[in-house]
């Protein structure tokens, strides 16, 4: 049973419930020995056009004055009252934007670790939405902006890595696992390795999948993917419940994911070491 998660979100993000003590709480009940709070970072509204913002659903996260003032003080108080019963890292996901490093590398400053969840890539001076616009020409600016992201040493973790296969369609405008998606799949395992960065097989894909329509089979995490990730025995891959509902921090879908992750042969960290 998972003894650890990274990858847990807050009410802030405007799409999850409870606060950082809610989830603690849980995690000590369900026997937890660390717990990470990552919930979505802020993303100032000048790093885009306000039509890029709104086309990637940004107005929904957390403001950065949110995170100064709510945000991080929940997080001292959460350690304060339960440090003593179980470790708890302060964290966010956060995108990443090339030319504002620096920016990441101040949010950073206050916390242990960040994840890296490309939610959108920068693809013809346009940023595109990692759920609607991969296909078999912008894939590759998806990996862009996972590789450069993790050659930052900034991130910790790439979390859901196989995102891009969402609504990926080939050339024909199939949805298929093709040679445009194994070559990424290898560059990402390699770059991972090469920056000392977790791959994470998130276990919210289930449930995402399902939500559009997806009974039979996940959009992510994605069997290929994960098969072709199994090949490299240098790579470290963590589980995370993506919790943004408090019950999942570790319900039915993680334990799927888990089995999945066996059937697999893969070898997973239980914990996830903070660099």
């Amino acid at each position: 049973m998972l003894k650890a998660n990274y990858h847990t979100h807050t009410k802030l993000c405007n799409h999850a419930e409870g606060m950082p003590e809610d989830y603690i709480k849980k995690a000590i009940e369900l026997g937890f020995i660390e717990i990470g709070m990552s919930d979505h970072g802020p993303v100032p509204e000048e790093f885009m056009s306000k039509e890029e913002y709104l086309n990637n659903w940004i107005q929904r996260n957390m403001k950065l004055n949110e995170y100064y003032e709510i945000y991080l003080p929940s997080l001292d108080e959460a350690i304060n009252k339960y440090g003593n019963k179980i470790k708890i890292y302060k964290g966010l996901e956060v995108e990443y934007i090339p030319g504002h490093e620096e920016y990441y590398i101040g949010l950073k400053a206050n916390l242990d670790y960040l994840n890296l969840g490309i939610h959108y890539f920068l693809s013809n001076g346009i940023e595109k939405n990692s759920y609607d616009d991969v296909n078999y020409k912008t894939i590759y600016d998806y990996l862009n902006i996972a590789t450069k992201g993790m050659d930052t040493k900034i991130y910790n973790c790439l979390v859901h890595p196989d995102l891009f296969y969402f609504d990926y369609k080939n050339e024909e405008g199939k949805q298929v696992f093709d040679k445009h998606c194994e070559y990424v799949t290898r560059e990402i395992c390699k770059s991972a390795i090469k920056n000392n960065v977790y791959l994470e097989i998130n276990a919210n894909g289930p449930a995402n999948s399902r939500k559009y329509g997806h009974k039979n089979e996940w959009l992510y995490p994605r069997k290929e993917f994960w098969q072709i990730a199994s090949e490299y025995k240098d790579l470290k891959i963590i589980i995370g419940s993506d919790a943004h509902l408090i019950n999942n921090l570790y319900n039915e879908d993680v334990k799927k994911i888990e089995e999945f992750a066996k059937t697999l042969n893969l070898k997973v960290e239980s914990f996830m070491k903070i660099k």
